[in-house]
């Protein structure tokens, strides 16, 4: 029997300490293709390891619960001979990684929460609203799809415009390479998108009750025009952290990996330098 982890793994990148990176709802390991770039510098680089989520783009698994992401994940580091890892989560994925360092803490040497679920007030009345029956189904579906159109125009006018305006447009818009994901597999990432968002709101509780089981280093990074995670939820989430770093970063919107790629590639580096530095 094939693992259930085996198709997560889209890419593995330099022979260093190992680095866990976890995308986002809706996402996929290219969103973190920036990064990567920044962060691989060859043999001396850390050991990237890049996933595609269950339910998305080239995973072969259906969709799982924030839980079932956790376990899986701990269990690919586990069999690639990369624990502990420093897991670095987008939104989404920051609460799968603080479940990671909750429940499977020998898998995790540290963490960087980008954008990320944590407390609970992250949840609001619109993500319960999309995690119902039928309704959330249906709104899920005309805001992928609508999104996924129109996003090539939308992209297109925030380039011919200027000012502080259309900064925070293309901050706040995804990339158009989803309307394309969207053309290719739009009715399996619905279906995705749809049970994760049901277990965001069954499950953040737990993802509430991990962050205070965190020990081991942490930095959460914000950007200041992020309107998915304000940075206060993701200040007050660093602050519920013993130690955590907070990175604040102006003028980005809910995608640092995008926008700030070399600022978040030094937030991973500090993360690792910190797991690696001796007790005093």
């Amino acid at each position: 029997m094939t693992p259930s982890w085996e198709s997560l793994l889209a890419a593995e990148r330099g022979a260093g300490a190992p680095v866990l990176l976890v995308h986002g709802q809706p996402g996929s390991a290219a969103d973190w293709d920036p990064v990567v770039d920044v962060v691989d510098g060859g043999r001396t680089s850390p050991r990237l390891l890049v996933v595609n989520r269950p339910g998305y783009s080239t995973s072969t698994v259906g969709p799982a619960s924030m839980a079932g992401n956790a376990q899986m994940l701990a269990d690919l580091l586990v069999a690639r001979a990369a624990a502990p890892a420093v897991v670095v989560g987008h939104s989404y994925g920051g609460g799968i990684a603080l479940l990671m360092a909750a429940r499977r803490p020998e898998v995790v040497s540290g963490l960087v929460l980008v954008s990320a679920v944590g407390l609970a007030d992250c949840v609001n009345g619109f993500d319960h609203m999309l995690a119902l029956p039928a309704i959330g189904e249906l709104l899920s579906a005309a805001g992928l799809f609508t999104v996924g159109r129109l996003l090539p125009r939308m992209r297109t006018l925030s380039t011919r415009m200027s000012g502080t305006l259309a900064e925070r447009l293309r901050a706040t818009l995804p990339d158009e390479r989803y309307g394309a994901e969207l053309s290719r597999s739009g009715v399996r990432m619905w279906r995705t998108f749809v049970a994760e968002q049901r277990s965001l709101v069954a499950e953040i509780d737990d993802v509430a009750a991990a962050v205070s089981a965190v020990t081991v280093p942490t930095a959460v990074v914000t950007g200041t025009w992020d309107v998915v995670v304000p940075p206060a939820a993701s200040a007050a989430l660093a602050a519920q952290v013993p130690g955590a770093e907070l990175v604040t970063l102006a003028g980005v919107g809910h995608f640092p990996a995008r926008d700030a790629p070399r600022a978040l590639g030094r937030a991973i580096e500090r993360t690792l330098e910190r797991v690696q530095r001796p007790p005093r």
